[in-house]
């Protein structure tokens, strides 16, 4: 009974002094993985071994002040209201954040501007129940851009696809391959940052899934070579 009494209280306190330790640090590349895509240049795979961000993000020392997320809803299963529901966490993954624990890493990793100007379109014209490839997904993007506002540094145009439309990224398959990626399109000389996060049947994977992809990509405009 002594020594069961020592053991608890060598575990508490154990317990207690890794709780306070900084969360282990990652480097970018245990968050990312480059892939040529179809037109030959270079997007990356969001990696994770967890979803959560928790715990897993690598402290920055810049500061990342000019990040917008620029949301796309593409596919006409966002005119479902049960999938519709879902846009008004996801256009602004910072500000919806729940866990103080989240929050605390993301703003470690350099992120402190959690309400940033956001800003959302519907697009859904595009055919459903097939594979989508990144090259369309290009073509999609271009033609939102040139209709809308000229993206700024900080920009990243968070492209949610509905349930149909399966991501594709060369040979890879989104569920299979990747959860998500980002990449970079160049146009009129502009370089536009964005990413791609294929549908998840359970809400909060989602949302989880789309924040890690969202701040992946914001570290690395910021840590990476272009």
């Amino acid at each position: 009974m002594r020594f069961a009494s020592m053991l608890f209280l060598i575990l508490t306190f154990a317990a207690m002094g890794c709780a306070q330790q900084p969360w282990p640090q990652e480097k970018p590349g245990q968050r990312e993985q480059p892939v040529t895509n179809e037109d030959g240049g270079q997007s990356y795979l969001v990696l994770s071994t967890t979803v959560s961000l928790r715990g897993i993000l690598k402290p920055g020392d810049d500061t990342i002040d000019d990040l917008q997320q620029h949301s796309i809803f593409l596919g006409n299963g966002w005119s479902d209201p049960a999938v519709r529901a879902r846009e008004a966490r996801l256009r602004n993954l910072l500000s919806n954040i729940r866990e103080q624990a989240q929050f605390d890493e993301i703003s470690r990793a350099g992120i402190t501007n959690f309400n940033a100007p956001t800003s959302n379109v519907e697009k859904l014209d595009i055919i459903g129940d097939r594979k989508i490839a990144d090259l369309e997904i290009q073509s999609i993007l271009s033609q939102i851009i040139k209709d809308g506002p000229e993206p700024n540094a900080g920009s990243i145009y968070m492209i949610f696809l509905d349930p149909t439309l399966h991501s594709t990224l060369g040979p890879l398959v989104a569920d299979k391959h990747f959860l998500a990626y980002h990449a970079f399109l160049n146009l009129g000389g502009v370089r536009v940052h964005y990413a791609v996060v294929p549908y998840q049947p359970k809400f909060e994977t989602a949302y989880q899934v789309a924040l890690r992809t969202l701040v992946v990509a914001a570290l690395h405009s910021e840590d990476q070579p272009h």
